[in-house]
């Protein structure tokens, strides 16, 4: 059987931000202080670190494609409560969406596409249709599949 993965959780991150930003140990140690591989660690300051911006010494998160020195600027900047709420959006983001599975709404779509409807007639149409409606609140209709 294969090694087991799992996400970073949000104490694994505040740990890395205390490792990183105040101790400074290095990628390496600090993977094995907080029992993870390197590369994980590696991936996770990455795509967590923001930049100094030379505006009033706030930060924003950017990635310039070459690093600014001067005295404006100081050190990466990683911060476990942003790369936290990052990692929730990324996960939300990459789910499948939701297939309409109200039986009468569905039998509609199936009669109007195969009337010779487009799908965006028919789309138009819940949208006017269903948006006074609250039990069919819904973001996306999903039309493959449904044939």
């Amino acid at each position: 059987m294969g090694q087991q993965y799992s996400h970073l959780s949000s104490e694994e991150r505040i740990l890395i931000e205390k490792l990183h930003c105040e101790q400074h140990p290095g990628i390496r140690r600090t993977a094995e202080r907080i029992g993870r591989d390197k590369s994980t660690v590696s991936r996770e300051l990455r795509r967590g670190l923001w930049f100094a911006s030379n505006e009033n010494g706030s930060y924003r998160p950017y990635r310039p494609k070459r690093l600014k020195t001067g005295p404006w600027t100081s050190g990466p900047f990683y911060s476990a409560l942003a790369a936290q709420r990052k990692a929730d959006r990324r996960r939300r983001e990459s789910r499948k969406p939701r297939r309409m599975d109200s039986g009468p709404l569905r039998a509609w779509v199936l009669d109007a596409l195969r009337r010779g409807w487009s799908p965006e007639p028919v789309e138009g149409r819940l949208k006017a249709c269903i948006s006074s409606s609250r039990c069919f609140v819904f973001s996306h209709v999903f039309f493959s599949g449904l044939g």
